[in-house]
């Protein structure tokens, strides 16, 4: 039965769902999101930028913070990608953030977009990326095989969470696509996050863990 997609998901859940960042700034996390984005990628629409004023268990909100997000960017939760530098001000300006004992922070900054992930050889499209073609099945919630998502979060410190999926019609392109997205992407991939997924009869697809990270 014949391969159809290999699969990314960093990290799971009980992980926090996205890749520390360690000690990396939040504007070096943010040049490195641009640059994979603009490099290994084809976004397929304008980057979504937020703020998130969250109820922290333990802390609760920070309605001067919040009344300040709203003097500073009126609809807060709905920004314009060119107001990214504009927030990573603020976040400066309120950094160190108080937290609860888990190390959470009540406000942060999200940016997340989805894409196509580009060949290098050929400086297009991997071929196959659209849900369509995998009868809308999902490899993780809300995300159809056919589509890649990449999300990063800025608080008092930075976290990238990625969505990847690569068509695997020609293995020798995966191969060459995941070492090449790793040189760009400012953490390691996790080689136990890795799937493939095949057709079955019914028209759906069957996963099975990958015993190692495409390509490394």
């Amino acid at each position: 039965m014949s391969l159809a997609a290999v699969t990314y998901i960093g990290l799971p859940i009980h992980s926090g769902g996205a890749h520390s960042l360690g000690r990396m700034s939040r504007r070096t996390a943010y040049e490195k999101f641009t640059e994979f984005l603009a490099t290994c990628t084809l976004p397929l629409s304008p980057v979504v930028c937020r703020f998130d004023a969250n109820d922290v268990p333990g802390l609760g909100r920070l309605p001067t913070l919040e009344r300040e997000l709203a003097r500073r960017f009126g609809d807060y939760a709905h920004l314009q990608e060119g107001q990214a530098p504009e927030a990573l001000d603020f976040l400066d300006e309120i950094d160190p953030q108080p937290t609860n004992q888990w190390g959470m922070a009540p406000i942060w900054f999200r940016s997340m977009v989805t894409f196509r992930v580009i060949d290098p050889a050929s400086n297009r499209p991997v071929p196959g990326q659209d849900s369509v073609s995998f009868n809308g099945v999902e490899y993780a919630w809300s995300v159809p095989l056919g589509t890649s998502r990449i999300h990063l979060d800025l608080h008092n410190r930075a976290t990238l969470g990625i969505e990847l999926c690569i068509p695997a019609g020609d293995a020798e392109v995966v191969y060459r696509v995941v070492p090449w997205l790793q040189r760009y992407l400012p953490f390691k991939f996790s080689s136990r996050q890795w799937r493939e997924w095949t057709p079955t009869r019914s028209g759906s697809f069957r996963s099975r863990k990958l015993p190692g990270t495409p390509g490394l």
